[in-house]
């Protein structure tokens, strides 16, 4: 018999000034049952002081620990509400607050599967996989090469908008001196060799695109390279011919860790016109 679910995505969100955010859990409800549940991400969860690259480790499990101990409360007092009551509070619980954690709005789920398994699915895939995507990876390089370039006081790298006669790309790190220089993180989490290619083709194409229509030039691209994380050899084998297929194509790319590298190339793009930086 199908079962009507009621569950929030839990959010921290320590600068509310630029409304960043990172999914750190899941509250369940099935009013039904009598059922009241959770799930949050463990206190000590790198990936998310690293998102947030000026944030403390302790605030985090700090706040962390207060949602759990107020929704371990909330879980032996639902247990006395009818199946109306605790419909109530869930709503309740999602209330917008002006705190470091918010609730998204409140969503409908009926299914057949037991709750234990309905928990574990909804934060595999709206908390665990939030991490593991190309796209939030690229966001945290991004974040790590512009700090670093703030403490190297080279701060003429900013987000712009590189456009040619047709078409218009938005990219994180640009700087518009004496030429057009681009810094553009590239992650390969993906998790089969089509994606790594398919990731790869697509930004390839975009700046032969803008190489060819004289947008940008070849040695003024640098693409910090973030390999495949699992120890597979069609992986490493696929990221090993887009390294060789960038190469060939003329732009420049290089480890993401690699600060020395990103440095000089930053340096670059203050250097006059005559010269180049050795």
């Amino acid at each position: 018999m199908k079962t009507l679910y009621q569950y929030a995505i839990v959010r921290f969100l320590p600068h509310v000034e630029t409304g960043e955010f990172a999914n750190v859990g899941i509250v369940l409800c099935a009013p039904e049952l009598g059922l009241f549940d959770f799930r949050l991400a463990p206190g000590r969860f790198a990936r998310v002081t690293e998102f947030f690259e000026d944030l403390e480790g302790k605030l985090y499990k700090a706040t962390l620990q207060t949602v759990e101990q107020e929704l371990q409360r909330l879980q032996t007092y639902v247990t006395r509400l009818t199946p109306k009551e605790l419909a109530q509070q869930m709503q309740e619980v999602v209330r917008p607050r002006e705190t470091l954690v918010r609730y998204s709005e409140l969503r409908s789920l009926y299914l057949e599967q037991k709750p234990a398994a309905v928990i574990e699915q909804l934060f595999e895939r709206l908390v665990h996989r939030t991490f593991i995507t190309e796209e939030y990876q690229e966001s945290l390089m991004v974040k790590v090469i512009r700090q670093q370039l703030r403490d190297e006081k080279l701060t003429h790298f900013k987000q712009q908008k590189i456009h040619d006669k047709f078409a218009e790309f938005t990219l994180p790190l640009v700087a518009k001196t004496n030429d057009v220089f681009v810094i553009r993180p590239l992650a390969f989490r993906q998790q089969t060799a089509i994606r790594l290619f398919d990731h790869a083709e697509q930004w390839l194409g975009r700046f032969r695109r803008l190489v060819n229509h004289n947008v940008l030039q070849k040695d003024n691209i640098l693409l910090p390279l973030q390999a495949p994380c699992r120890n597979d050899k069609n992986l490493l084998g696929a990221f090993k011919e887009i390294e060789r297929d960038l190469t060939a194509f003329g732009v420049q790319t290089l480890d993401h860790h690699n600060k020395a590298g990103i440095s000089r190339f930053a340096k670059q793009a203050l250097v006059s016109d005559n010269f180049t930086l050795q």
